[in-house]
């Protein structure tokens, strides 16, 4: 049986653009290691970074994109 791993919304943006780490991470002034740890979640983007994101992507991924969801009382 295998497990299905959701891809992150950074990472999905990318590939249906037909964009490269290498690309992305240039666009907003960054590595292109840096970006891949973002997309696998390793690292979040810092306050200097997140509005080259989120202006890159047209604002389809933003800081939300980077932090699980608040899970509802019980």
């Amino acid at each position: 049986m295998s497990e299905t791993v959701a891809l992150h919304p950074l990472r999905k943006w990318r590939t249906r653009e037909g964009k490269t780490l290498q690309w992305c991470a240039e666009q907003v002034g960054t590595s292109r290691q840096v970006w891949s740890d973002w997309e696998r979640g390793r690292r979040r983007p810092n306050d200097t970074f997140m509005p080259r994101v989120r202006q890159l992507t047209g604002g389809l991924v933003n800081a939300d994109a980077f932090y699980p969801p608040i899970s509802e009382p019980v």
